[in-house]
């Protein structure tokens, strides 16, 4: 992955240019910066080294060593440079499985920024009247840990009705069997609910973005509902949360031929 190479060459950068050796063993604790830090500066490097790219700021900091703009980082973070060189010497030689677990964790950060980037800037093609009575976006397990995003709308003509909804399931999600579920629901003669199930959208567990859209038909039935759940999940027992986003929320009814939807 392009982000874990820059990140190791961020790394190697900034060890090549130690001055003496900070040793291979435990640093004291006032040496040693905590994983939750070293992961934020970790993230910032990797942010330095993608700004750094840009023609105008290349041209800009052309004149200035790379190392000293990491370097700048880490103590914005607090830290000094022989905190960093101590704590990733120690990791390159006594924790490495630790180690990749932090890489896995920066890749993490970034990956969710480009998902803002993505979803929460991306311009509105909105044209018909969006019926979503809810938020338009979600984060998981910020805005909740388990929640299934549960609605239930009311529809006052038949049509066509489309769903659409940017969703990111990371990899280490631990919902059970994740998935978009909707139906038209509506009561008969006898006063009991039937339901017109959409088709389901499984959603990976892969850290993809993934443009979700689904349609389906209302006839004419009166004080029928669209309901469903937006990131539906099996039961399962146990503590566990969801890592997901959710973006661009959408529920129209549909102007215009069926064969046009997605």
């Amino acid at each position: 992955m392009r982000t874990v190479t820059i990140i190791s060459l961020v790394i190697a950068v900034l060890m090549t240019a130690s001055c003496g050796d900070s040793g291979t063993g435990k640093p004291g604790r006032k040496m040693r910066i905590p994983d939750d830090k070293l992961v934020d500066i970790l993230t910032d490097t990797y942010l330095t080294a993608g700004i750094l790219e840009l023609y105008p700021l290349r041209d800009t900091w052309a004149k200035r060593d790379s190392i000293y703009n990491y370097i700048d980082v880490i103590e914005n973070h607090g830290y000094t440079y022989e905190q960093f060189d101590a704590t990733m010497k120690y990791y390159f030689t006594g924790k490495p499985r630790r180690l990749s677990k932090i890489y896995d964790r920066v890749t993490g950060n970034l990956l969710e920024l480009e998902t803002v980037v993505m979803t929460e800037n991306k311009p509105a093609e909105q044209t018909e009247e969006n019926l979503w009575p809810g938020k338009t976006s979600y984060s998981f397990p910020e805005d909740f840990t388990r929640d299934p995003v549960w609605f239930d709308i009311p529809l006052e003509e038949p049509g066509v009705y489309l769903l659409k909804a940017d969703i990111r399931v990371f990899e280490d999600d631990r919902s059970l069997n994740p998935r978009i579920t909707a139906y038209f629901s509506y009561t008969d003669e006898s006063g009991e609910e039937r339901r017109d199930y959409w088709e389901e959208v499984v959603l990976n567990k892969d850290g993809r973005f993934l443009n979700a859209a689904i349609s389906h038909t209302l006839d004419s039935i009166p004080g029928a509902r669209l309901r469903g759940w937006l990131l539906n999940h099996d039961n399962q027992p146990g503590q566990w949360q969801k890592h997901a986003r959710i973006a661009n929320i959408s529920v129209t009814r549909v102007k215009g031929p069926v064969r046009d939807l997605p």
